[in-house]
């Protein structure tokens, strides 16, 4: 393990061209707040764009098995106790990479399977294919622990939820509200309060103090002789907590592409903002042209990457720099190297790392 310098004076964005494997043997174990692996999907295939190649052909399936379970096994040792992994593939692979990684993070801490649906159709029929579409990529998502970073996040409500559900509008205020249960669910088994509220005797779910104050704010509608109803303002509701399954962030197919295989923004910045607080630092083994940097820059989170393609590297640093963040780029050609620990500055967790 290589030894763990000073912080000071190092950025808070680094690149090493160099395998992940080998950077992130460089890492003191604890020390990484979220892991983006977007890694070779085993698809037999060399993808090229705008004069730039990637190369997924293996000899076999256990070679590659073998090669991702080096790295999955440095990842989830350099994971804080808070953090999470998210490891991106799609069908040719990712029944065998969910396997693999139950057994080096833990089944118990398996949070997801989330499907990514990356475009609208695949009309591979043309080409005289024999199976439905292949429309989607698969992300399975790990925690360190049970105590991992989460920050739930929403997409607005669509505009027929909205007029069948906060179809009642207040007087006044214009304000759209639905009317929700006032009742315990689970009455004595939850530990639901039991007491006389406007005329009815039930299990409520609130006790009778908050009750008669959500009456004197005007939440509460209420008919002689009807269940009382609590009043659920639209403006006050987050929205629809996202589920596992995202069809809202299509691939991006306009000149922004630079380089096979690149993911969309929008896509890493719901997994930067989920698994991850300000400041915090991400881990991108797989960088190529730094989306998931672009990314950390934009939501104030530090970030490393990895790429052992030298033109990546280059698309990276030009991407990165366009946008004013200020990246150092570390290559294997650095002969001291390898008596480094090049991480972001004011990193809390050295001292305790080491």
């Amino acid at each position: 393990m290589s030894g763990v310098c000073s912080p000071e004076g190092l950025n808070d964005y680094a690149l090493f061209n160099e395998d992940c494997l080998k950077t992130a043997k460089r890492f003191p174990k604890n020390c990484i707040d979220l892991v983006y692996v977007d890694p070779p999907f085993c698809s037999g295939r060399l993808y090229t764009m705008n004069g730039h190649s990637f190369d997924d052909r293996w000899d076999n399936l256990e070679s590659y098995i073998e090669w991702m379970k080096l790295r999955l096994a440095e990842f989830q040792r350099i994971l804080k106790h808070t953090g999470s992994i998210y490891i991106h593939c799609d069908w040719h692979i990712s029944h065998y990479l969910k396997v693999l990684a139950d057994s080096i993070f833990n089944r118990k801490n398996f949070l997801n399977e989330i499907v990514w649906k990356r475009q609208s159709s695949h009309n591979d029929a043309q080409q005289g294919s024999r199976h439905f579409g292949r429309i989607h990529d698969t992300i399975l998502v790990y925690s360190k622990s049970d105590e991992y970073v989460w920050n739930q996040q929403y997409l607005p409500y669509d505009d027929y939820y909205v007029d069948r559900t906060y179809r009642h509008v207040e007087p006044g205020t214009e304000r759209r509200y639905a009317l929700g249960d006032l009742s315990g669910p689970g009455g004595i088994a939850k530990g639901n309060p039991c007491y006389e509220f406007l005329g009815i005797t039930r299990y409520w779910r609130y006790n009778k103090t908050k009750m008669l104050e959500l009456l004197a704010g005007g939440k509460i509608v209420h008919k002689e002789g009807n269940v009382p109803l609590l009043k659920r303002y639209l403006d006050e509701m987050e929205g629809k907590p996202i589920q596992d399954m995202w069809t809202d962030i299509p691939l991006d197919q306009s000149k922004k592409m630079k380089f096979p295989t690149q993911k969309p923004e929008g896509l890493l910045e719901r997994i930067v903002n989920t698994s991850s607080n300000p400041n915090q630092i991400i881990y991108d083994p797989f960088s190529g042209s730094a989306t998931t940097g672009a990314v950390c820059f934009k939501l104030s989170r530090r970030w490393i990457g990895s790429e052992i393609l030298k033109d990546a590297c280059s698309l990276a640093l030009e991407r990165l720099e366009a946008s004013g963040c200020n990246v150092k780029l570390h290559s294997e050609d650095e002969h001291d190297l390898g008596s480094q620990m090049l991480l972001p500055r004011s990193i809390d967790c050295l001292q305790e790392c080491r």
